[in-house]
């Protein structure tokens, strides 16, 4: 055991040493995964760190951050497990929770705050299963999740008048969506408890004008769930063109055999390769109609963030890959295969080079 422990920091030196004389991308791999034979988690984070600063968004350094950060987390997870089956306490409990909001284990979240109330009772864990709630409403868009976050939150105001938090999570919910006449009330709660707070004031006051004529919280989560938007995502209009590093990849596309059209859809903005015409505006406008509708049907049903879409039939193919601005889409003879869905997954990947 000690030689093994010896091998491993004699490779840790020599990995640091090539570092040091050579800061490549291969070298601060080769450090990190020295770190990692060692068990050195910790250390593998620190050097992934410091490889990305040189060296951003290198895949294989962003790899084994994320890996080191999740094993970590999974260490500690055991851990609070542990002592909770021998001394549960809200420290405990609590700590959980915030591990498995940070990983995106929303279910998990939300299990483990359901165990926290049914053997406490506390007005806290059920806002951390209001918090878990809220999350699967900003990634889904789900109007349940919504709802379920907002009676959630009011059951711990119920029990705790003065719970900033709740009542800043409940703003949150309420204005991201627009219901801006129960958002103008939650901060005049607010400002109750913190009177004379110059940003809650001066919240306060652009929110009260909005709140004429604003939809009741109801029709404002109906439109988050149909639109799949909330009002404060960014304006279309405000997002770099996507023409000057999306079209020479389409163009390739629509080149290669049995490939019958090739489209790119962001907003009210369609390129198109292949379809000329009135044809080509309505093959865009088919796939942008048949990409909203697929996704409310996905939040409606609460089957989580939609990843892809196949269509076959005799028509062919219709493959569409949704992206963080936009969609691509290829039109095709036969099935689909690996090298279409690369394809489609290099065209949205490019937008991160579109609005850097």
């Amino acid at each position: 055991m000690k030689f093994k422990s010896l091998l491993s920091r004699g490779r840790v030196r020599t990995a640091a040493r090539r570092v040091a004389s050579d800061p490549s991308p291969g070298n601060y791999v080769a450090l990190a995964q020295a770190h990692a034979s060692a068990g050195e988690l910790q250390d593998v984070i620190k050097v992934c760190i410091e490889g990305l600063a040189l060296h951003p968004r290198q895949p294989d350094l962003e790899r084994l951050r994320e890996r080191a950060t999740a094993l970590i987390r999974e260490d500690r997870v055991r851990d609070l497990q542990r002592e909770l089956k021998r001394s549960p306490r809200p420290a405990l409990w609590r700590e959980l929770c915030e591990v498995q909001l940070a990983a995106g284990r929303l279910a998990r979240a939300e299990k483990v705050a359901v165990e926290w109330f049914e053997q406490s009772g506390e007005a806290e864990a059920q806002f951390f299963r209001a918090r878990a709630r809220a999350e699967r409403f900003f990634a889904d868009r789900r109007r349940d999740d919504a709802r379920a976050a907002l009676d959630l939150l009011e059951a711990v105001l119920q029990a705790d008048p003065g719970q900033d938090e709740a009542l800043r999570l409940s703003l949150s919910i309420t204005s991201r969506c627009g219901a801006w006449n129960e958002a103008r009330t939650l901060l005049a709660r607010l400002l109750e408890l913190c009177p004379g707070d110059p940003s809650l004031e001066a919240r306060f006051r652009s929110v009260a004008a909005m709140a004429e004529g604003a939809p009741s919280l109801d029709q404002a989560l109906r439109e988050v769930e149909r639109s799949g938007s909330f009002v404060d995502d960014e304006p279309e209009s405000d997002r770099s063109a996507p023409s000057q590093a999306i079209r020479p990849l389409l163009q390739e596309l629509a080149g290669r055999p049995g490939v019958q059209g090739a489209f790119y859809v962001r907003g009210g903005t369609a390129l198109v390769q292949g379809p000329r015409g009135a044809s080509a505006e309505r093959y865009a406008r088919g796939v942008r109609e048949l990409l909203g509708s697929t996704r409310a049907s996905c939040r409606r049903l609460g089957l989580g963030q939609l990843l892809e879409v196949q269509l076959e039939g005799r028509f062919g193919s219709l493959s569409i890959r949704p992206g963080a601005l936009g969609a691509a889409a290829l039109w095709g003879e036969g099935r689909p295969n690996l090298t279409t869905d690369e394809a489609l997954a290099a065209l949205v990947g490019n937008e991160e080079e579109v609005t850097s």
